[in-house]
């Protein structure tokens, strides 16, 4: 089943992407804390996914993910994380 390549990673066991890009999409879903989903409903990057999964923009892709990461080890993340109501940071004031 194709659906999304984050869902085709994490519900269905696929590896749509680059090694080191899955390596650090795992290390996000790692990291996610309680009612925190950043490879679901959260996901801040849509729809960059679909373009690393055809080998596109993975320079940014690494980027992100890693500076993602390091907020995630802090703590942090709600800055980036997407509240899927109002496609805003879930650490938006309005």
């Amino acid at each position: 089943m194709h659906d999304n390549p984050l869902s085709d990673m994490t519900i269905h066991g696929k590896h749509p992407f680059p090694n080191d890009i899955e390596e650090l999409l795992r290390r996000v879903d790692e990291l996610s804390g309680p009612d925190r989903y950043p490879l679901g409903y959260h996901w801040p990057f849509s729809p960059q996914e679909f373009d690393w999964e055809e080998g596109k923009d993975l320079d940014e892709a690494r980027k992100l993910l890693n500076n993602l990461i390091e907020m995630l080890e802090v703590g942090r993340g709600d800055e980036v994380l997407i509240d899927p109501r109002t496609g805003k940071p879930l650490a938006s004031k309005s």
